[in-house]
């Protein structure tokens, strides 16, 4: 075929440029998961094609293809390395399919390529399955129908009856869709997370503490996780939401400990009140450990729970996690074990002599470990120090010229002293890492904890209270607080809560289309996402279905989907006949001359129709010629629909029924 224009074989522009434009469309969210090869490579050829529109000859000779063909595998081993897998798989895919673009010169091509575009709506859902991708994937899927239905019709058809196809074939597939995802045998993970290779750069809380370790991570208002309360949400003081325990220093950076008590059940707590019981939806974190508000009492199945309350799993939270806990707002954990007192204590070796000297000070003015708490909590609040989200750089020893000289920081840098100088004073000391409060969504009573939430905490341990939490960063005086711009964009569960002026309506009305999104996510997440078949399961049972297993759940998924394939065909069959009433009764014309061996060919027109019957049967000339002079200008001409013509009409139509009855 050459350089012939492509249109010479039947394809029209506006339809090349729906392929193209569709294509196009697709790939921009697949865009940012691709290698810029890759996607420099498919810009190429749409750009090609898009030319190709306005200037058919620009479209390349059939052996031009397959040198592009080349240089597209190419471009994907370049860089995947592979053809295969869903990284290069679906570079594959995509780079033949721009391809196709190219070879687009007939219907048929067109056709292939609103096939294929279904495979590249499928594969999206390997990278991302957030709510508003797949409602911009179903709107191209409905306008990829419309494109099928606008190649089947001949001549010019309209792209505004096409769009109307596709809409009313989406809407009669939707109750069977229902039907089959709610009834499908489901897996207890969602088919498009098998055989994921492709690590994703996720933000979350470390499992190690230093300077600077949480203020740049509260930076981001990305979300850690939901969590939904079986009834009402604690008060804001204690959202403690417990995460990595650190022990271990070397007077800049705290780790987890190495001790007996990382393998250690916790001891049964003394006293365990105010108990709450909810749900965590967790983000993917690629870390062990989940969140649990301080401090859990019962956690999941398949998790751990050491001697610190730390709870872990086996594997990375790559795709996320759903779980449920119970929690005590007030507590006390009893006695310390020997091997705990000891990691407690244990300091780095850059303690300083005016470390040593302040805590000699608090301990010479007060009569016990309690009274030495609160002295420290004293000097931070009466001391001049800030709380700041852009402390100065600190040395080698970050926690000497904190206290000393600079008294500028964030929560790491409070929490990572006051554990220190509790350790000096000769109180065991721990360093907490998790969340701290979170937002109330009013759309679906779930609470919202974002990474902005992130904080760091203590707990010493103190005779007859067992581990006691102290948040030492609470103590910096509230004029203390530096606002500066980084702090306006921080949630309302944020570590330093306070007040920064009036935001105004916009913001107020962005902040609630904000929550409503997030509701809406969430229930994406918690009705489609994690349909697992523990979730089906719980559905059943609460509509009385739950007695049915394998086999009785294949039934009623069949007999479900004949139902509404029957309800979707009655409905279709209502809707068959012609909505004109001027067709209808012409309709009703031909099946009368029908019943009396004179039907109408398909291909026949009314006044050839009525000339045949007039020439087969002539005592029906003069009916049939008085019925079709009055339908052919109401149907077709400008005679006007009145009630007195269509009367009229139905009345000639009687006149042909009785002059075709047999005598």
């Amino acid at each position: 075929m050459g350089s012939d224009p492509a249109y010479l074989d039947g394809l029209r522009p506006d339809q090349a440029a729906a392929a193209t434009g569709l294509v196009t469309l697709a790939y921009l969210p697949l865009s940012a998961q691709m290698e810029p090869g890759v996607t420099a490579y498919v810009a190429l050829l749409v750009v090609w094609r898009v030319v190709s529109l306005r200037w058919p000859k620009a479209l390349p000779h059939r052996w031009v293809l397959l040198p592009l063909t080349l240089a597209g595998m190419a471009a994907v081993l370049a860089s995947y390395h592979t053809l295969v897998g869903q990284e290069g798989g679906t570079a594959f895919l995509v780079t033949m399919l721009a391809l196709k673009l190219l070879e687009m010169r007939r219907p048929r091509d067109v056709r292939a390529v609103t096939v294929l575009f279904g495979f590249l709506l499928v594969t999206q859902f390997l990278f991302d399955q957030a709510a508003w991708l797949a409602l911009y994937l179903a709107i191209l899927l409905v306008a990829n129908f419309a494109l099928m239905a606008h190649l089947t019709e001949a001549g010019h058809p309209s792209a505004r009856r096409a769009a109307g196809l596709a809409g009313r074939l989406a809407l009669q597939a939707a109750p069977l869709t229902l039907v089959l995802f709610v009834l499908f045998p489901r897996l207890d993970t969602p088919l498009w997370e098998l055989g994921k290779t492709k690590s994703r750069a996720l933000s979350g809380m470390s499992d190690s503490l230093e300077p600077g370790s949480i203020s740049d991570l509260v930076l981001s208002g990305e979300l850690a996780f939901r969590a939904r309360f079986e009834g009402a949400v604690p008060p804001a003081g204690k959202l403690y939401w417990r995460g990595p325990v650190a022990w271990t220093t070397d007077g800049r950076r705290w780790t987890g400990g190495r001790h007996a008590s990382d393998r250690r059940a916790p001891p049964p707590l003394v006293r365990a009140q105010d108990k709450v019981t909810y749900q965590v939806l967790l983000e993917p974190s690629r870390q062990r450990t989940l969140f649990v508000l301080d401090l859990p009492v019962q956690v999941p199945s398949d998790a751990t729970m050491g001697a610190d309350f730390q709870v872990r799993v086996a594997r990375e939270i790559q795709d996320g996690r759903r779980y449920r806990a119970v929690s005590a707002l007030t507590y006390d954990t009893g006695e310390i074990p020997p091997d705990e007192k000891t990691a407690g204590l244990d300091l780095p070796p850059n303690v300083t002599p005016r470390m040593r000297r302040l805590v000699a000070d608090w301990q010479h003015q007060a009569q016990s470990p309690p009274a030495v708490v609160r002295a420290a909590l004293r000097y931070f609040n009466q001391e001049p120090f800030y709380y700041t989200l852009k402390p100065p750089r600190l040395g080698a020893n970050p926690t000497d010229e904190f206290l000393f000289e600079t008294r500028r920081g964030f929560c790491e840098h409070y929490a990572s002293s006051f554990a220190l100088l509790m350790r000096i004073a000769g109180i065991p000391s721990r360093i907490v890492l998790g969340y701290l409060g979170g937002e109330v969504n009013p759309i679906g009573n779930y609470l919202i904890v974002r990474q902005s939430d992130a904080h760091a905490w203590v707990e010493v341990w103190l005779q007859t209270q067992g581990w006691v939490r102290v948040d030492p960063t609470a103590a910096v005086a509230p004029q203390r607080v530096e606002r500066s711009d980084l702090l306006t964009d921080l949630a309302d569960g944020a570590p330093a809560r306070f007040q920064i002026g009036d935001p105004g309506e916009l913001y107020r009305w962005a902040h609630r289309l904000r929550l409503l999104a997030d509701a809406v996510d969430a229930g994406w997440r918690n009705w489609v996402l994690d349909y697992s078949r523990s979730r089906q399961q719980g559905l059943l049972d609460t509509v009385g279905l739950g007695f049915l297993r394998e086999y009785g759940l294949a039934g009623a998924m069949i007999l479900a989907s004949a139902l509404m394939l029957a309800l979707v065909a009655a409905g279709i069959g209502r809707g068959r006949g012609p909505r004109d009433p001027v067709k209808k009764v012409y309709v009703r014309f031909c099946r009368q001359l029908a019943t009396r061996g004179l039907g109408r060919h398909p291909s026949e027109g009314p006044m050839a129709f009525g000339a045949r019957i007039a020439a087969a049967r002539p005592e029906l000339r003069q009916p049939v010629e008085s019925f079709l002079s009055l339908y052919l200008p109401l149907r077709y001409g400008r005679r006007a629909r009145s009630p007195k013509n269509m009367q009229e009409l139905r009345r000639r139509l009687a006149r042909v029924s009785r002059a075709a009855r047999p005598s």
